[in-house]
């Protein structure tokens, strides 16, 4: 047993603290990640459980409807008819849901630090020369 012990230690290197080190077989290498990939580049995937039996419930049609409507085409429906009355926050709803929400603008006074940053973002951009020259 003392032999097994020594040579045990004896095969381990000195800068690994005492632990073995594993290697890679070579025929492993092809499939090895380069430098800077990931072995999962779309991350971990987002959980929504609430969005998710949102969007399933209303993909599912409702029961006993005339139209054969689903719970999104009936929502929908109702929504155009509030904003055909006249409702603005209906409107603005289907607004944003079709265009996108608008931009918000930020006013920004001189002397202000972002203003100065980008004056001078400005000044360089101009410095450089025109894509292809």
């Amino acid at each position: 047993m003392a032999d097994e012990a020594q040579s045990e230690t004896a095969e381990v290197p000195e800068n690994t603290n005492g632990k073995k080190t594993r290697t890679l077989p070579e025929e492993a290498k092809p499939f090895m990640w380069k430098p800077g990939e990931s072995g999962n580049p779309g991350g971990r995937p987002k959980k929504k459980p609430l969005t998710d039996a949102y969007a399933a419930l209303l993909a599912k049609p409702i029961p006993n409807d005339k139209e054969g409507r689903t719970f999104a085409e009936a929502i929908a429906q109702a929504m155009i008819k509030e904003a055909v009355k006249g409702k603005v926050n209906a409107a603005s709803e289907i607004a944003d849901r079709i265009e996108g929400k608008s931009l918000q603008r930020v006013a920004v006074s001189d002397g202000d630090p972002l203003t100065e940053l980008l004056a001078e973002f400005r000044k360089e951009h101009e410095a450089l020369p025109p894509d292809g020259a």
